[in-house]
């Protein structure tokens, strides 16, 4: 690794013991060299910390940072973008796995063309074990010229957000908010990024992605995502539809655009806010439970 490596591959994990020496293994064994593999502990209550400490000694790419009290998941995933040393960034998980080309795939992409600001390969998904995988069709490609297309490119046509899980651009990603403490937070993220480059895809097959209820909150109702990130209702688990509109309309209005194309991405998010007014109104009456609940 060199002292400025070109990647940061930053692994935000908390309470990962059972399955994360296998995915900074599938990290570690990359083709390409030159990264980091920055490890945010937060506040882990199991054996985490011996885990990566154990292969920390072996290999001087790891970089372990614990953090002194839980700061959140979307907290933790936007701390090792901020602190990422490299030319690009991929988030990883203790859950998943990558073949040993993905970052030199990724990279030749995000090199080969200065306009886009995320590669991503294909993806299969597995429960157990990533040697019994199964093919995923719908990973996407984002190509369109202008901003607007790009983003109702996204909007339309992402399920499984696995492009986040990609090579990123970290020069465009510093243009963004990062990842902010509401739910689906890393979708608003990505439409940012969409606004401000092309999504490539690499065609070979090399993100594992563990699809189990315990891991993905994608298998999971709203209710139960709700209290995945927030256990206990506070003033912060409110009006979690209305802030990721919010942070829509942010995206649009901090990127650099045409005036007219502009005008076309606030025309589409309005359409958007409009047919998620159920949402919206269901916030208010979470917040109207909240502020009359019974003391306990």
């Amino acid at each position: 690794m060199s002292a400025t490596p070109r990647i940061t591959i930053g692994l935000p994990v908390y309470n990962g013991a059972t399955t994360l020496e296998g995915s900074m293994g599938s990290l570690l064994a990359q083709t390409f060299g030159d990264f980091e593999l920055l490890i945010s502990d937060n506040a882990s209550t199991d054996a985490t910390e011996e885990v990566v400490r154990a292969v920390a000694t072996r290999d001087t790419r790891v970089r372990y940072v614990r953090q002194t009290e839980n700061i959140g998941a979307n907290g933790n995933y936007s701390y090792v973008a901020q602190v990422a040393r490299g030319e690009y960034l991929k988030w990883a998980s203790a859950s998943d796995w990558c073949a040993p080309t993905f970052l030199e795939r990724c990279l030749d992409a995000l090199d080969g063309d200065p306009d886009a600001v995320v590669a991503a390969p294909r993806t299969r998904l597995f429960e157990d074990n990533p040697s019994n995988c199964r093919g995923y069709a719908h990973d996407i490609e984002v190509l369109d010229a202008t901003p607007s297309a790009r983003l109702i490119h996204l909007y339309r046509d992402m399920r499984l957000n696995n492009a986040f899980n990609g090579l990123i651009r970290l020069s465009a990603l510093r243009q963004t908010r990062l990842v902010e403490p509401y739910l689906q937070a890393d979708m608003v993220l990505m439409g940012h990024l969409a606004l401000l480059g092309k999504y490539l895809l690499v065609p070979e097959p090399l993100f594992y992605r563990r699809m189990e209820p315990e891991t993905s909150t994608s298998l999971q109702d709203a209710d139960a995502v709700r209290r995945h990130h927030y256990p206990t209702p506070t003033v912060r688990s409110l009006f979690q539809a209305s802030k990721r509109h919010v942070g829509w309309f942010r995206a649009a209005l901090a990127s650099p655009m045409s005036v007219r194309e502009r005008a076309k991405v606030l025309t589409y998010l309005a359409r958007h806010l409009l047919w998620e007014r159920d949402k919206i109104g269901m916030d208010f009456t979470l917040a109207w439970r909240y502020a009359t609940r019974r003391p306990s």
